[in-house]
C-alpha cells in the first residue's frame, strides 16, 4: 500500500515504486502496527497519521498480521472500486421513483459500467489508496439513509471518514443528499451528519494531525503560492484562472460527465457539488493533483453521481423513457472506458507491461538469508516485499552500516531517488565493507558492513 502516487514498474515484483515525488509510506508501516510499533515508519521517517488521517488502515493491518503480503492491499484496492458497480446501482434503484419501470433500466446503464470507466481506470493505476474503498462505502450508506436505515447509515458514514481527511466532504453532500431525499426517520437528523464531517475535521486534521506533524506535511502546503508564499509559483489572477481552468482537468470533467450520459444537466444545483473539490484539486501546486491524475479524481465522482442520480429523477418524471433508450445510457461510458482507458483492452494501455515475468518468488528466494526484523535498504520497487519489519529504506535513502542492502540489476528508478547518486552508491558497495551474499544476476544481496 502506498500514500500518495505510483507508475507502472519494469517487472511485476516492484508494484510501488514512486512518482511525482510522493512516496510509498504505507506499506511500510503498515505490518509495524500490529506488531507494536503504531503508526511510524522508518520509510517516511514520520507517524503517519501526520501525513493522512487514515484509520482504516489499522483493520487492514491486522489482516496483514494473519497474512504479511502486499496482496492484501491489492485485494481490498481492487475490490473496493469493483464494488462501485453493485452499490451505485443501489443508490440509483433508491433515489429514482421506484413506480417507473425506466428507473431500473437506468439505474443498470448508469451503475454497470462504473468499475470500467476512465476515471477509475485511472485511479487503479496507482494501486492502492484507502479512498478506492470510500465511494463504494459512500454510495452504501447514502442507499441506507435513502432506504431508512439509520444505523446502517452512521455506520456507513463513519467508516468512509476513516478512508482518508477529505471524506469530510464526501460526508458533506450526503447530508445534503439526506435532507432531500432521506427517509423521514433519516431526514431530519441530516445537520447531524454535517456536524459529523465538520468534526471529524476539526479534530482529525485540526489537532490529531497537528500532534504528529513534525515528520508529516500540512495539508495546505500545495496551496502556498495562492498566497505569495511559493517563489516558484508567483500568483496572479491570470495564473488562478489558468489553474482553475487547466485543460487536461477540464478533459477528465468532461469525460466523467459523458460517462454519465449527461444526466447531471437535469439537476444543475446538485451539480454545483463538484466545484469544490474539483478547484481544490486544480488550484494545487502538486502536479498529478492539479491534473486529476491517478487517485485525485476520485473525490469528484461521489457528487458527480448525485447529481446525475437527481438528474435522472428529474428527466424520469418530465417523460417516459423507453428501456432501449435507458440501456442506451451504456454506451457513453463503455466507448470512453475504451478510448482513453488505461488498462487493456483500452487504447492507452501500456501492454508490454503485462508481459513481463513475475519475479517476486526470484526476490523471496534472494532475500531468504535476511533476518526477520533485520533492517533492510531495497531498491525502489523492491522495498514493499521486505516491509514487514521495524526498518526499511530505498536504496540508497539512508544507507548506514547496520542495513542488508538489496539490489536490482533491473531497477527502476523513479523520483524522489537520483540516478546518479544510486550508482555511486552501487559502485562503493564492493569496497564499502559488505560481503555479497547473494548474485543470481537479477537480485543482488549485501550484508552489513563488517558482518
Amino acid at each position: 500500500m502506498k500514500s500518495c502516487t505510483s507508475t507502472p514498474t519494469r517487472s511485476r515484483t516492484e508494484w510501488w515504486p514512486r512518482r511525482g515525488g510522493c512516496s510509498p509510506r504505507c506499506p511500510f508501516w503498515l505490518p509495524r502496527l500490529p506488531q507494536g510499533h503504531g503508526f511510524y515508519s522508518s520509510f517516511a521517517r514520520a507517524n503517519f497519521l501526520g501525513i493522512h488521517f487514515e484509520l482504516i488502515l489499522a483493520v487492514l493491518a491486522a489482516i496483514e498480521r494473519l497474512w504479511p503480503s502486499p496482496i492484501v492491499l491489492l485485494i481490498f484496492s481492487s475490490a473496493g472500486l469493483a464494488a462501485t458497480a453493485p452499490t451505485a446501482y443501489l443508490f440509483f434503484r433508491a433515489l429514482l421513483p421506484a413506480d417507473r419501470s425506466e428507473s431500473a433500466w437506468i439505474a443498470v446503464a448508469l451503475s454497470a459500467p462504473i468499475p470500467f470507466w476512465a476515471a477509475i481506470q485511472e485511479a487503479a493505476r496507482d494501486f492502492f489508496h484507502p479512498e478506492n474503498m470510500a465511494l463504494a462505502l459512500a454510495l452504501l450508506a447514502a442507499w441506507a439513509g435513502i432506504r431508512g436505515h439509520r444505523a446502517a447509515m452512521w455506520c456507513l458514514c463513519v467508516v468512509t471518514l476513516t478512508c482518508k481527511e477529505d471524506q469530510v466532504y464526501t460526508i458533506a453532500v450526503i447530508a445534503i443528499l439526506m435532507s432531500a431525499y432521506g427517509a423521514p426517520q433519516v431526514k431530519k437528523h441530516w445537520r447531524f451528519l454535517l456536524y459529523l464531517a465538520g468534526a471529524w475535521f476539526l479534530i482529525g486534521t485540526g489537532i490529531v494531525q497537528q500532534l504528529y506533524r513534525n515528520g508529516g506535511y500540512t495539508d495546505f502546503a500545495y496551496y502556498r503560492w495562492l498566497v505569495g508564499l511559493d517563489p516558484s509559483l508567483p500568483v496572479s489572477a491570470l495564473a488562478i484562472l489558468e489553474a482553475m481552468a487547466r485543460p487536461g482537468a477540464l478533459l477528465v470533467v468532461v469525460a466523467i460527465f459523458a460517462a454519465l450520459a449527461t444526466l447531471p444537466m437535469f439537476a444543475p444545483r446538485w451539480l454545483l457539488l463538484v466545484i469544490p473539490p474539483y478547484l481544490a484539486n486544480v488550484m494545487s501546486a502538486h502536479q498529478p493533483q492539479s491534473m486529476l491524475d491517478l487517485h485525485y479524481v476520485l473525490i469528484l465522482l461521489f457528487p458527480f453521481i448525485v447529481a446525475a442520480g437527481a438528474g435522472a429523477r428529474n428527466l424520469i418524471q418530465m417523460r417516459r423513457i423507453k428501456p432501449v433508450w435507458a440501456l442506451a445510457a451504456l454506451l457513453p461510458a463503455l466507448i470512453l472506458g475504451f478510448v482513453i482507458g488505461r488498462f487493456p483492452p483500452g487504447l492507452r494501455a501500456e501492454f508490454d507491461l503485462y508481459a513481463r515475468p513475475n519475479t517476486v518468488a526470484q526476490l523471496q528466494n534472494a532475500t531468504s538469508m535476511i533476518p526477520a526484523n533485520a533492517p533492510v535498504n531495497a531498491d525502489d520497487g523492491l522495498a514493499v516485499w521486505l516491509a514487514n519489519r521495524q526498518k526499511i529504506n530505498d536504496f540508497p535513502d539512508l544507507l548506514d552500516a547496520t542495513c542488508y542492502v538489496v539490489v536490482d540489476r533491473q531497477a527502476y528508478v523513479s523520483s524522489p531517488t537520483n540516478p546518479a547518486q544510486r550508482q555511486a552508491a552501487l559502485d562503493a558497495l564492493p569496497t564499502s565493507g559488505r560481503r555479497l551474499l547473494y548474485d543470481d544476476a537479477r537480485f543482488q544481496v549485501w550484508s552489513p558492513i563488517g558482518d
